[in-house]
């Protein structure tokens, strides 16, 4: 069975007359609804006689839109199939027989986009084991057990209101198992793009032929790879110092690979050093880096790469040591790199660089997808530029700027309904998503 239910269909029958689109019925209706009437209900009009669609439109008490920060209220958005076919507030807009989804309590936003996540790294908590072991573990000998811990993480993504997934490295054949589910409503998440995988070198710089290197951007393409993603460093989870990996005409040879290939490309760089060699690059995305400089950031304006700083992540490791078998002073650490993190990014805001929400979620840190909201507010955004960083940035940063991240003629139908006024506390984001829709199908919790 699906696990995203069709919504009750409405019929522009007389018990609807003079109603603009008709009442929401209870009864679940067949895959397609019939009526009579024109658009917006009543009888007579476009014709008369029997009308049938699978259309759907949402009422919504205010709509926002994260690009200006327009506010439309009473808004109406007309779904046809998975896409938005109609935004306004003019009732005669709704087709007959549509289905009304009423959201009229609530305030609408584009369905959210989380720039990093690890669907792949999931651990069964095994007594006496550690979360990245055992999720090596289950990769070699209980792969079904990981899949479904995979399913369990992209439903509690969703249920954040984050509608779109960028998966920046895991098993191959998890990631191309799970998007397939979930592009089918098999399983119920967000929409999945993936990296299958990643191009890493955990050698030296300069240790592998250039030929080699673009043969594997190759690879990923012809695997399926909606991304490609570099490690450009090789980092210790337990001194939390990295190393880099690849010298910068490697980097560049990367990038431009996967660029002639027409896929977006994100670089892994914790550090400066490495970051600025992975700027330079100029890939699409910078992931995670604290202690660039404005050099570095004026290069990314430059270039138009976004900035991903996943500061929320070591919050999550600082908040689980014990799950990850750190000792207590490693605290304190995490501390210290998260507000480094933290001045980058609000150095970044400041000069004018694109910032997109990435959490970095692994094993039970996916639910807790839009955390990073909250710092980035710190870092001197306001609610609205969060909400674009969730929204417009993250689909720009895979070349997705016509496609997700706005309730839009032509784009996705992947809207969220929250309580409260996000434009003024980001809270709201966070803690009071009430409805989700991706896709055109209404999420059932």
């Amino acid at each position: 069975m699906l696990a995203f239910p069709f919504l009750a269909a409405v019929h522009c029958g007389q018990e609807n007359e003079g109603t603009p689109g008709g009442t929401t019925s209870t009864t679940t209706p067949p895959p397609t609804t019939t009526g009579t009437g024109g658009a917006g209900g009543g009888t007579g009009g476009a014709g008369g006689g029997e009308c049938t669609t699978t259309d759907q439109a949402i009422r919504l008490g205010k709509l926002v839109d994260p690009e200006d920060g327009s506010v439309t209220d009473n808004a109406i958005v007309v779904v046809h199939e998975d896409r938005i076919a109609y935004v306004g507030t003019d009732a005669t807009q709704i087709p007959c027989g549509a289905t009304i989804v009423d959201w009229s309590a609530y305030t609408g936003l584009p369905g959210l986009i989380d720039a990093h996540v690890h669907f792949s790294y999931q651990t069964d908590e095994e007594p006496g084991t550690l979360p990245w072991e055992r999720s090596r573990y289950l990769a070699d000998n209980e792969p079904y057990t990981l899949m479904e811990l995979a399913r369990a993480a992209a439903t509690a993504t969703l249920k954040t209101g984050v509608t779109s997934a960028f998966d920046k490295g895991g098993y191959e054949f998890l990631s191309v198992a799970l998007r397939a589910e979930l592009a089918s409503g098999e399983t119920l998440g967000p929409r999945f793009f993936g990296a299958n995988g990643g191009v890493y070198n955990f050698e030296y710089p300069g240790s592998l032929p250039l030929a080699l290197l673009k043969s594997w951007v190759q690879q990923h393409k012809l695997r399926g790879s909606d991304l490609i993603k570099v490690w450009a460093d090789q980092c210790s989870d337990q001194t939390l110092e990295c190393s880099p990996t690849f010298t910068f005409d490697e980097l560049k040879l990367v990038v431009d690979t996967a660029h002639d290939e027409g896929l977006p490309i994100a670089i892994h760089a914790y550090h400066g050093d490495t970051a600025k060699l992975a700027i330079m690059a100029a890939p699409d995305s910078i992931e995670h880096p604290e202690g660039i400089d404005a050099v570095d950031c004026g290069t990314m304006i430059d270039n138009g790469t976004i900035y991903i700083p996943t500061i929320d992540h070591n919050r999550y490791y600082s908040d689980n040591l014990d799950f990850f078998g750190y000792p207590p002073e490693k605290e304190a650490e995490f501390a210290e790199y998260i507000q480094e993190n933290l001045a980058s990014a609000a150095m970044a805001h400041q000069l004018g660089v694109q910032i997109a929400m990435g959490s970095d979620a692994v094993f039970t840190g996916f639910g807790q997808n839009t955390r990073e909201l909250t710092w980035l507010v710190q870092a001197g955004m306001t609610p609205l530029e969060a909400l674009r960083a969730a929204t417009i940035n993250g689909a720009q940063s895979m070349g997705l700027h016509d496609k997700i991240g706005r309730v839009a003629v032509g784009y996705y139908a992947d809207i969220i309904a929250v309580e409260g006024d996000p434009l003024t506390d980001i809270n709201v984001v966070i803690n009071n998503v009430r409805e989700v829709m991706v896709g055109g199908r209404v999420a059932d919790f």
